[in-house]
């Protein structure tokens, strides 16, 4: 009996470790990969700086690099690398300035055609107009997901955010 119990526990160490190998091989974006430390992402992303006042997420994912300015569909976006425990969770692209929410429609939907061309049909899109105006669209590529969003509050100005994680990949792993 105690040969079995020795079999099984190195069996389920071993899922473990290729579980956490897959979730950390996945792309992000731009060659970046999750479970990246700062250095090995600044290897990558050779743009990649510190940021002066960088962001923090509820789940204490810090933005320890951003690049400052990426020309996407002809528009000023800036990345945030987003580090929980010193290892890459997260990559967000989002615009300088989004303008009204139907600016920030025009740009929403360039970017669903580009992403489009890269990884296929969205999985998801939805927008919504009224007090709180909202747009998502979201793929799958591996067990990265994609995710574009904008949102305002009225005729308040504009979010605009492309999001690279592996969130749902996470989820369903508790499935």
């Amino acid at each position: 009996m105690p040969n079995l119990y020795f079999l099984l526990r190195s069996i389920s160490v071993a899922i473990i470790s290729v579980t956490v190998s897959i979730a950390q091989a996945q792309v992000l974006w731009n060659g970046t990969r999750y479970g990246m430390t700062t250095d090995r992402v600044i290897k990558i992303v050779k743009l990649a700086k510190t940021p002066d006042s960088p962001n923090v997420w509820g789940d204490g994912a810090r933005e320890l690099l951003r690049i400052e300015e990426i020309k996407i569909v002809n528009n000023n976006f800036y990345a945030s690398f987003f580090f929980l425990k010193g290892r890459l969770t997260q990559v967000t692209l989002s615009i300088e300035n989004a303008g009204s929410f139907e600016d920030a429609i025009r740009v929403f939907n360039s970017l669903t055609e580009v992403l489009r061309v890269k990884y296929g049909a969205e999985i998801m899109r939805n927008v919504k107009r009224g007090t709180l105006n909202t747009a998502d669209a979201e793929w799958m590529s591996g067990r990265t997901n994609i995710n574009v969003s904008a949102l305002s509050v009225g005729d308040n100005l504009a979010s605009l955010n492309v999001n690279y994680q592996v969130r749902i990949a996470t989820e369903a792993d508790k499935l």
